[in-house]
């Protein structure tokens, strides 16, 4: 599979080409689910000592919203702002079905998470979209790719610093 070429938005405002991150170097590409959701926020907290890796977080919030929410969860990464989806589109990820996202084992996950102190927030994006990760190498090709199987499937942010070092 060869990563979408379109341009994209970053919370900052500015628009650049996604090659551009790219080009010199493999980039590895969070798909966060909404900017609420507990699961996420435990990976963003995990993903903030790879501050100086080539990561970029994808979230549904307009580039207001996203530049909040960076600032908020203190994320030292790039943020691309996509409220359309149309990136998230790019790389077939998907909504989840009832089951994916409401189910016991689910709540039992999340009860013990913010147990131990982390807490969702607000609902800004779609709540039935699935996370994801990817990797692509400098010409275009996602060489790896993580489909969430439910909302709590996300990668550790030890295993995605771990996915820049693969050759």
């Amino acid at each position: 599979m060869q990563a979408p070429h379109t341009a994209v938005t970053l919370d900052s405002g500015e628009t650049k080409d996604l090659s551009d991150f790219y080009k010199e170097k493999p980039l590895i590409l969070v798909f966060l689910r909404h900017f609420g959701c507990i699961f996420c926020r435990e990976q963003i907290a995990e993903l903030r000592q790879f501050n100086s890796e080539n990561i970029i977080l994808v979230g549904m919030g307009r580039v207001q919203e996203t530049k909040d929410f960076k600032q908020k969860m203190e994320i030292p990464q790039k943020m691309i702002s996509d409220p359309n989806k149309l990136l998230y589109d790019g790389f077939g990820l998907r909504r989840g079905s009832f089951g994916q996202v409401i189910n016991p084992t689910l709540m039992s996950k999340s009860l013990r998470l913010m147990q131990s102190g982390n807490r969702m927030g607000m609902l800004k994006g779609d709540p039935w979209m699935l996370a994801g990760v990817f990797r692509i190498e400098q010409d275009g090709e996602v060489s790896f790719s993580h489909f969430a199987s439910d909302i709590s499937d996300n990668l550790s942010g030890q295993e995605i610093a771990q996915l820049l070092k693969l050759k």
